[in-house]
């Protein structure tokens, strides 16, 4: 029995292969079902799908492309920014030192002032010391002769006559 099912196996097997390697009808059918199993895949799956590849493929260009156009545009904004920090701060400077000018012109000239002033309270001081001084010097003239006559007169005991 074993060797009956051995031996229809093997014809079967010959009557197999021997349809197999013949071209009949099946095989056009085969080829035709199989290229319109690409058509119909090609228009539902795969120009779909490289629609889709190609569609999120220029999305992130695109994407890529805004987000560079946007560091450009935020290094100009800074660049800018610095640029015009900078000149505010010459600016300050120049105001500053302009400021600093002008307090210290101010400052020469009241201290000019108050050393003109200062000068002339001394000589208004110097000649009202000597006109003091003359007035002084007259009065003591009489008061030194009539002290020199009474000290001479206590030391000779009599009245002396300078």
């Amino acid at each position: 029995m074993f060797s009956l099912l051995f031996l229809l196996s093997t014809a079967t097997r010959a009557f197999a292969a021997e349809d197999l390697l013949s071209v009949n009808k099946t095989v056009i059918i085969e080829i035709i079902i199989f290229i319109a199993a690409i058509f119909i895949l090609n228009k539902l799956v795969f120009k779909p799908f490289i629609e889709l590849i190609d569609k999120r493929e220029k999305l992130t260009k695109g994407a890529l492309n805004e987000a560079k156009e946007l560091e450009e545009k935020v290094k100009d904004i800074i660049h800018e920014y610095e640029a015009k920090l900078n000149e505010a701060r010459v600016l300050a400077q120049e105001e500053r030192n302009k400021i600093v000018k002008e307090a210290e012109t101010a400052a020469n000239g009241i201290i000019s002032k108050a050393r003109e002033e200062t000068a002339g309270l001394v000589e208004e001081a110097k000649k009202k010391l000597e006109s003091e001084t003359q007035v002084i010097k007259e009065k003591l003239k009489g008061d030194v002769q009539v002290l020199a006559k009474e000290i001479a007169s206590k030391i000779l005991g009599r009245e002396a006559g300078v």
